[in-house]
């Protein structure tokens, strides 16, 4: 696998050569535009609305849009200006306990691996954070773009994460505290709840789900070669039973008995409330 980035970790004094690898990568289909009348393709020109005609990119300087017909045009030696130097280091700012970060403010994904002349630090590094549960924050310079990072460890190694920023993140408007406008569930609802939770608890295999759009769209482009159209794919169907109280409990139980015959949960699972430990 190709290193997308080499440089430094650095902490405090401490420094560890280190390279980044992408964690992940998109396996979606790309469908490009043809002109229906003679299959040629599509472009995409950049075309004044104003003056009506295509311009070259040479033409073209960035805006601000303060509406109303106004704008502040900014020019491309300003935005050099203002942007951060080159660096080739990841510099830890602090640290802070892993399960802090919250989800939503994870961007992009990064394995970390290091040279043979910084293996033994390297290693000292992530079991160091693994043991004590804590994640360095930093910023990184990807790609001409400035970041806000988190150094993670993860059972295999470490993981470069990029992060929002605290003002990117938005406060879910679904959520409410605890005790303000909801009923409380009665013990029932709570244990059966905990039961169906258990019960569908099995260990995580990112292999088990697969992304049957792409599959039934590459089934649909074979077909196309091979001049003929493949069935649709069958999607499962959402049951939406179940409202408040007996209506609730009704439906858990009845999850509880979809959930015990399938293979997949046939195994004891300690993680059931009443379950032997």
């Amino acid at each position: 696998m190709h290193a997308m980035w080499k440089g430094t970790l650095q902490i405090a004094k401490f420094q560890v050569p280190i390279k980044l690898y992408a964690a992940a990568e998109d396996k979606e289909i790309a469908l490009k535009t043809a002109h229906r009348e003679c299959g040629g393709p599509i472009s995409h020109l950049r075309y004044c609305q104003t003056c009506q005609t295509a311009v070259e990119a040479g033409q073209i300087r960035r805006i601000y849009d303060l509406g109303g017909g106004n704008r502040v045009e900014i020019e491309e030696e300003e935005l050099k200006a203002i942007s951060p130097p080159a660096s080739r280091s990841f510099v830890v700012e602090q640290f802070v306990r892993e399960d802090e970060i919250e989800p939503v403010y994870l961007k992009k994904h990064y394995y970390v691996g290091s040279d043979e002349v910084g293996e033994e630090a390297y290693r000292l590094v992530h079991r160091s954070l693994r043991q004590a549960g804590k994640a360095g924050i930093g910023f990184i310079t990807l790609r001409s773009v400035r970041s806000l990072a988190a150094l993670r460890p993860t059972r295999y190694g470490i993981v470069m994460s990029t992060m929002h920023y605290a003002d990117e993140v938005r406060a879910n408007p679904a959520y409410r505290e605890e005790g303000r406008e909801e009923t409380p569930a009665t013990d029932d609802l709570s244990f059966v709840f905990q039961q169906l939770v258990g019960a569908m608890t099995a260990p995580f295999d990112g292999a088990r789900y697969v992304n049957r759009y792409n599959e039934a769209l590459k089934r649909l482009i074979d077909g196309k070669i091979a001049d003929r159209v493949p069935a649709a794919p069958e999607w499962p169907e959402a049951d939406f039973g179940g409202g408040r109280g007996a209506d609730l409990l009704s439906s858990l139980r009845r999850s509880l008995d979809f959930v015990a015959a399938d293979s997949l949960f046939a195994e004891p699972n300690p993680d059931q409330p009443g379950a032997p430990h």
